[in-house]
């Protein structure tokens, strides 16, 4: 929707008797139920007047427009307008401007600013051409392209609207579109070297106990670039196996039905390889329908052999995977005791049922590269697994080895995939963490996408980076632990290059109410949090605005010093403060430190459900690198 479009939306509603004109009465309605502005009278009235030119006292499309524009007048972007501009001081806010070479020197001295100049299709991917900001000619095309008013354009001269809508606009947000909208990182590791986006129980749409498997839920997860699904499978009563959440009351859906349900998308958000992590408890011969639904269904997409390129020695990249999907199950049954309901906690998920301690070979023969065995030390497993083994922790196991012997786990990470998923005290669905995993090296840490929880935005935030495919490449010092011996909980050591953030909340703009049922405009702050290794975690929040979602300012500036930047995450979140109950979270955006962008930004907030909306908050970002005697070089 464009902004035009989206301010006549507002109109639309705002008209209750369909005059296709605003009248003063509506216009008020309009501020403080929809837009949450309170106003004093006397500016509401001036602002109105100079909007009313036919002085009927109403407000046509064309004159709320022009009403919505003048309520919008950034004094943010005026001031920062001002401190880049020759004489800006004496310039008022409706006649501000900037010429190229102000803009040109704003671009190199405070953005630091890259610019998207093409982009090319490079066989079935796309390519970002970039380039920095560094000649009059390409100030002028920003001009053209953002300045509406032909007068200012024609003169090569950028006024206030122009500058929002400049600094609005992709190549402007805070993070980098070069690292967010293509695939730029090496994606011919071994897939031991990658961070995969992981799904718990994928068929669940709300809580562990009851509800419906359901089809969709797979594709919600893949859509939101997932790469690897779950299905827990037991025999159906008609012969074809089902997926359902063992000993609840959650209704099954038939195995066949998932599979072809989500085929059509299963590369649609990356063409890296889809992870279908099956939890087997079926008969043999239900198993024998399994293989065959999948080899039917997906075809030569179906890894059912190693790829040419695989070494002995190493699993596959997610290049040589590209467009396969791959099989992440038990081959050989581990014997348990009969109706046991206890959950083993060297096991995959949950004990074995007793009808699947035997492997059907056609469906074993799929478990290429991603066989399950329990997970063991260090020594044990070099001697006994190779890197096609992968072993599944509880979290409260995961988090019980990562205290007890790191460098173990940390070690077995630089060849072999670990998963860790969600204790079974989480009925609600709620989410353990993954940055503690993703600290200790752990590829897979699998969540409750159906729980859109305080959680979720570290995983949305993580995998936004390398064009959101969903394998996000490890640091250097994880994937060649042997060497650097790194360990997230002793600070002492370092292998990473220290960085201090400063950020200043200058404003935001548009935001919503907390629900549609309330009729308070919020008092909103936000909280900016760091989250990576335990020495770098750490949080901070401005003052409330009272009565203020639509632009409240702040210009609260916070530093913060990172120990270990490439494991980062920036978390910001605006909140409405309230005194006799819990503050609700109004939006939110994440994402790593290592793709922000400095200087003046936008940050284009997401809904509790994830969503894209058109709230906003804006920055000033300034990152550093510290060396090893202190001294501060700020980031180019």
């Amino acid at each position: 929707m464009s902004f035009c479009s989206w301010i006549l939306s507002y109109f639309r509603s705002a008209d209750t008797d369909k005059s296709n004109s605003l009248s003063k009465r509506e216009c008020r309605r309009l501020l403080s139920n929809t837009l949450n502005v309170e106003m004093p009278d006397n500016i509401f009235e001036q602002l109105f007047q100079k909007a009313d030119v036919s002085r009927e006292g109403l407000l046509t499309q064309e004159e709320f427009v022009a009403f919505f524009q003048l309520l919008t007048q950034r004094k943010d972007l005026y001031e920062i307008m001002q401190k880049h501009t020759e004489n800006g001081s004496t310039q008022s806010i409706e006649k501000i401007h900037m010429n190229i070479n102000e803009l040109l020197t704003f671009f190199q001295t405070v953005q630091n600013q890259k610019i998207i100049k093409h982009t090319k299709t490079d066989g079935s991917e796309n390519k970002i051409i970039w380039e920095y900001i560094e000649t009059a000619d390409q100030v002028q095309k920003l001009i053209d392209e953002f300045e509406l008013n032909k007068e200012l354009r024609e003169k090569g001269l950028l006024g206030l609207d122009g500058f929002r809508n400049m600094l609005l606009s992709s190549n402007f947000d805070i993070a980098n579109p070069i690292y967010t909208r293509q695939i730029y990182q090496n994606m011919t590791r071994p897939l031991c070297d990658y961070y995969i986006n992981t799904s718990h129980n994928t068929y669940l749409f709300y809580g562990q106990l009851s509800g419906e498997s359901n089809p969709e839920a797979y594709n919600r997860a893949l859509l939101t670039g997932c790469r690897a699904v779950e299905l827990d499978c037991y025999d159906g009563s008609d012969g074809q196996p089902i997926v359902t959440h063992g000993f609840t009351l959650v209704k099954p859906c038939s195995f066949e039905s998932i599979i072809r349900y989500m085929e059509p998308n299963l590369f649609k958000t990356s063409p890296y390889p889809v992870i279908l992590n099956i939890e087997n408890h079926c008969s043999l011969a239900q198993q024998g329908e399994m293989a065959r639904i999948l080899k039917e269904i997906l075809g030569d997409r179906l890894v059912s052999k190693e790829t040419a390129n695989t070494q002995l020695k190493t699993l596959p990249s997610p290049e040589d995977l590209k467009y396969k999907v791959v099989v992440r199950s038990r081959k050989s049954a581990k014997a348990t005791k009969p109706n046991s309901n206890i959950q083993l906690e060297d096991d995959d998920d949950s004990v074995r049922d007793p009808l699947s301690q035997h492997i059907k070979s056609n469906l074993a023969a799929l478990f290429v590269y991603l066989q399950n065995v329990p997970y063991r030390e260090l020594e044990y497993a070099k001697s006994h697994f190779s890197p096609f083994h992968s072993s599944s922790l509880v979290e409260n196991r995961f988090e019980k080895i990562s205290r007890e012997n790191p460098s173990s786990l940390i070690l077995q990470t630089t060849w072999r995939i670990i998963r860790t998923y969600p204790a079974a005290f989480r009925q609600d669905s709620s989410n353990a963490n993954p940055v503690d995993a993703w600290n200790y090296g752990i590829q897979m840490a699998a969540l409750n996408y159906q729980n859109e929880d305080d959680i979720m935005p570290l995983c949305y935030g993580k995998f936004l980076d390398n064009g959101g495919c969903g394998y996000v490449l490890k640091p250097n010092y994880l994937i060649n632990a042997h060497e650097t011996q790194y360990d997230p909980s002793n600070i002492q050591s370092n292998p990473d290059c220290s960085q201090v953030l400063t950020i200043t909340i200058i404003s935001a703009q548009f935001l919503s109410r907390a629900n549609l049922t309330t009729s308070d405009i919020p008092d909103p702050y936000v909280s900016v949090s760091i989250h990576g290794v335990p020495c770098d975690q750490q949080s901070k929040k401005t003052k409330v605005v009272e009565n203020n979602g639509f632009d409240p300012i702040w210009n609260e500036t916070f530093t913060f010093k990172i120990k270990y930047p490439q494991m980062a995450l920036v978390y910001f979140a605006v909140y409405d403060c309230d005194v006799f109950s819990r503050d609700d979270k109004l939006a939110h955006f994440c994402l790593p430190l290592t793709v922000m962008q400095t200087g003046y930004r936008h940050i284009h907030l997401r809904a509790n459900n994830n969503d894209p909306i058109h709230s906003t908050i804006f920055v000033r970002v300034d990152i550093e690198d510290v060396d090893e005697e202190d001294m501060i070089y700020v980031r180019l």
